[in-house]
C-alpha cells in the first residue's frame, strides 16, 4: 500500500502582489495596534481602538487589522508591507484624533527603505556627448 504523501501549505501566509491587469494592491498588508489595557500613556490607543478603528478597518478591506493587548509596555503601531520590511511608530500619550493620521501614515507608505533624495545619482537612457572616458583611452603622459 503506498502512501499518498500530503502537502501543507505554508504557515505563514502572504499575499501575492499585484494581481490581474489594472488592479492596484496597497504595499501595506497589516497593522497591528499594540497598546497596554492599564497604562495611562495607552489612553488615547485604547479611543482609538473602540471609537475610529471600525471605520478604517471597512476603509481598507485589503489590510489586515490586529489589535494585540501589550502589558506595562508603551503602545505603539506597526505596519507589515509586501516587500517584507516592517515600519513601526510609537503612540504613546497621543490623544484618539493624533493616532488616526499616524495609522493613515503607514497605510499609504510603500515599505521601501527610506533614503535622501539629493544625493541619487543621474541617470540617462542616452549616451553621453564626450563619451564614456577610460584610462585606457587616455594619451600616454611624457617625461
Amino acid at each position: 500500500m503506498s502512501r499518498a504523501r500530503l502537502v501543507r501549505s505554508a504557515l505563514s501566509t502572504r499575499p501575492q502582489p499585484g494581481g490581474s491587469t489594472g488592479t492596484f494592491t496597497l504595499p501595506c498588508r497589516k497593522l497591528v495596534i499594540e497598546y497596554c489595557e492599564k497604562s495611562e500613556g495607552s489612553k488615547g490607543t485604547r479611543d482609538f481602538v473602540l471609537q475610529r478603528l471600525a471605520p478604517l478597518a471597512r476603509a481598507y478591506p485589503s489590510v489586515e487589522f490586529v489589535v494585540q493587548p501589550r502589558p506595562q509596555r508603551p503602545p505603539l503601531l506597526r505596519g507589515f508591507y509586501l516587500n517584507g520590511r516592517t515600519k513601526e511608530m510609537s503612540t504613546h500619550q497621543l490623544p484618539a484624533t493624533q493616532i488616526g493620521p499616524k495609522a493613515q501614515q503607514i497605510l499609504d507608505a510603500s515599505g521601501k527603505k527610506t533614503s535622501a533624495l539629493k544625493r541619487m545619482p543621474v541617470q540617462s537612457t542616452t549616451e553621453s556627448a564626450r563619451g564614456i572616458w577610460s584610462p585606457l583611452h587616455d594619451d600616454p603622459h611624457e617625461l
